[in-house]
């Protein structure tokens, strides 16, 4: 039901000559929607009005560099969420990453965590929370998650991806793609932001997943 909506309610554009598809909607809105299956209030992400997807990467310009209009200052990404804006993805990581989610990463998963946390019009890595007991224990578990994870990337054995030390937005997006494709390697190396997720989303994918999932194998 949560598909549908989504298929139905957003605007769906194909560019760089990609024609959109069931395809491309059913899967990137099945991604979508299992975010939403615990029934937390999101109000089926409706500040995103439209998904654009490219058939590949695509650049974005770098706002720190100068230089916009030369190409080598763009960054070269898979997937970007804007802020009261669309969901821009590549179709090709798209369909790679969910024919294999115990890979451990998902851009669809990444970038509308971000819209989730775009709701409370703070880009900080704390969406909105309505359970006064996890809203308490949210900052300080993710930030202490957060700094762990910046001293362990610098030894050269980190759990999550060398992005999710950019900031605590990028963290929080992070980490729920791991919540969503590797539940047990999360809640073995993280199990305090595995339950704080485990709390936000309402819901507990490790029974998707064999006894034997290992996200920290994989990445």
């Amino acid at each position: 039901d949560i598909l549908r909506v989504l298929v139905a309610e957003k605007e769906w554009e194909g560019v760089g000559g990609l024609f959109i598809t069931d395809e491309h909607r059913v899967t990137i809105a099945a991604v979508a929607a299992l975010m939403l299956l615990g029934g937390a209030d999101h109000d089926y992400y409706d500040r995103v009005d439209s998904i654009v997807v490219y058939p590949g990467v695509f650049r974005t310009p770098n706002p720190e560099d100068g230089w916009e209009d030369d190409e080598l200052s763009d960054n070269i990404i898979e997937g970007q969420a804007v802020y009261r804006g669309p969901v821009i993805l590549s179709w090709q990581e798209v369909l790679r990453e969910s024919r294999q989610p115990e890979a451990g990463y998902n851009v669809v998963i990444h970038e509308f965590a971000h819209q989730l946390d775009f709701l409370d019009n703070t880009i900080n890595g704390t969406p909105p929370i309505d359970d006064p007991e996890l809203a308490a224990k949210w900052g300080p578990v993710m930030t202490a998650a957060f700094q762990r994870h910046k001293k362990e990337l610098a030894k050269g054995e980190a759990f999550f991806t060398e992005h999710a030390a950019d900031d605590e937005t990028e963290f929080f997006a992070d980490a729920s793609e791991a919540f969503f494709c590797q539940p047990h390697g999360l809640e073995e190396e993280y199990s305090d932001v595995f339950m704080l997720l485990k709390g936000y989303y309402r819901l507990d994918p490790r029974r998707w997943f064999g006894d034997n999932e290992s996200r920290k194998s994989s990445r």
